[in-house]
């Protein structure tokens, strides 16, 4: 047996250990993802119709991060 045939032989077994890893940490993802506390609901929908001065800053704050990403 050559060097090259154990190297073959350890990349494919590190290979098989990657893939079962991705899958075991796939199906821990899927499952944890059901178990999400988020309900959908605004807290205070009222809110979200009220403009002032803390909205606009805040508006204003997007609008800049957006811009600085486009450039």
């Amino acid at each position: 047996m050559e060097y090259s045939d154990l190297i073959t032989i350890v990349l494919c077994f590190t290979a098989l250990l990657l893939i079962r890893q991705i899958v075991l940490t796939s199906r821990r993802n899927s499952v944890d993802s059901d178990v999400d506390d988020y309900t959908g609901m605004a807290l205070d929908p009222d809110a979200l119709t009220r403009v002032d001065e803390h909205s606009m800053r805040e508006f204003d704050r997007l609008l800049d991060n957006i811009s600085f990403e486009d450039e």
